[in-house]
């Protein structure tokens, strides 16, 4: 880059004229087209899906401490924002799409199909867009809504949807040999990018990062539509929508170890490289860190406590990376690893979910939520460390599958 500018200021001493005009047009050209790239708007779509998530976090904690609901409270800005990310991302990937399949397709064709990446990057952004009047016209008519209505729902499966469109986007894009394949570069573009990057060693670099992007928001949507079916915040005025204790108690535990090790596994099966793994621990770490302990004053002292989730992600993240191409027990073991983790992961809103099914349940304040969550470590987690186990497995074994398909075939 630094090259190309430095060639464009240089003079012909012959005739004191810039010569480098027409080579300086096509980077800048080339720099244009990049970022308007369906890469581009695949990443937009996850950054959004992201922030939107964590706001949506960070307002369930601050209904958990009672504070005002504003429409321009940080959580709701957070969301707003996120949205409206997302809602950017999708029409630059729509409008790449259907530039190309003009461009592309033959005269006799009569119908291009929409690749299913996206289909749900357009369907989730439309239902993303159409969740906020959704909620308007429901607290018109209900006043304060839980979790578990049908408005959240709207918005919470809209997020899976985008989340999940944008990283198959970006793994299909990153599988070709160039990125940037199909992104509307012309050849000689595509092939300096391409010259680059294998100078410099990039392009696993790019890859692993848009893995780590397109992955995380996929996680945190699974983990939350989770979280509808299993927290008991849905019991309103006009409708009770809380579910029964222990079919929520079960689906947590089944749900979420297979969750955290079929997304963490995954992460690793994308890239084949140590660190990718615990990169993606970490921001979840960091998200939860940031929207459901610290803003709770009570939970600050817990927070070296739940930092020590790095430690099992990275002991697996080394297992695997060293290990797993040559048994597939070594799969087997993260798997169970990772799923266990779920308890420890998920605190403190797991806190609400198991404190139904004691015997004796009780007010969990968010002064209380620690010493709830602590005291029932014992009388729950040996109940739950079989099946979380299991499903953890299960979670390793489908991941496994899943990318080597993606190895062999183009999403």
């Amino acid at each position: 880059m630094n090259n190309n500018f430095k060639t464009f200021f240089r003079k012909n001493s012959s005739n004191g004229t810039n010569s480098n005009i027409p080579s300086t047009m096509q980077l800048m050209l080339h720099i244009n087209k990049k970022i308007r790239s369906p890469i581009t708007g695949f990443m937009l779509v996850s950054l959004g899906v992201l922030l939107a998530a964590s706001s949506g976090s960070w307002d369930i904690t601050n209904h958990l401490l009672n504070k005002p609901e504003t429409f321009s409270s940080p959580p709701h800005a957070g969301l707003y924002t996120g949205v409206a990310i997302v809602l950017l991302g999708s029409i630059v990937t729509l409008r790449y799409f259907r530039s190309n399949s003009n461009n592309t397709k033959h005269k006799d064709d009569n119908y291009n199909p929409m690749p299913l990446a996206v289909k749900l990057v357009t369907i989730g952004a439309i239902m993303l867009v159409a969740a906020g009047p959704f909620d308007y016209a429901w607290h018109l008519a209900f006043g304060l809504d839980g979790l578990l209505s049908p408005s959240h729902a709207v918005l919470t499966i809209g997020m899976v949807l985008s989340s999940i469109g944008a990283l198959l986007g970006m793994l299909s894009l990153s599988n070709t040999p160039d990125i940037y394949r199909g992104s509307g570069l012309d050849s000689t573009a595509a092939s300096s990018s391409s010259i680059v990057d294998s100078k410099n060693n990039k392009r696993h670099t790019i890859s692993n990062i848009l893995v780590v992007i397109g992955i995380v928001p996929v996680w945190i949507t699974i983990s939350g539509l989770t979280h509808m079916l299993s927290l008991p915040f849905s019991d309103t005025e006009y409708f009770k929508f809380n579910p029964d204790p222990i079919l929520a108690a079960i689906i947590a535990t089944l749900a979420f170890p297979f969750i955290v090790s079929f997304i963490l596994c995954s992460s690793f099966g994308l890239t084949k490289r140590f660190g990718i793994l615990s990169i993606t621990g970490t921001i979840f770490i960091v998200v939860n860190l940031t929207t459901a302990l610290l803003p709770n004053k009570y939970l600050v002292p817990t927070i070296p406590f739940y930092i020590l989730n790095f430690i099992p992600i990275l002991a697996m993240d080394a297992l695997l990376s060293s290990l797993s191409a040559k048994t597939k027990i070594v799969n087997y073991i993260a798997g169970a690893v990772l799923g266990v983790t779920f308890f420890t992961l998920y605190y403190p809103l797991i806190t609400h979910t198991y404190n139904e099914v004691l015997s004796n349940p009780q007010s969990v304040w968010p002064s209380l939520t620690g010493s709830i969550y602590f005291g029932m470590i014992g009388k729950i987690y040996p109940l739950i460390i079989i099946p979380a186990m299991t499903t953890g497995i299960l979670g390793s074994i489908i991941s496994t599958k899943l990318t080597q398909l993606r190895s062999r075939t183009k999403i």
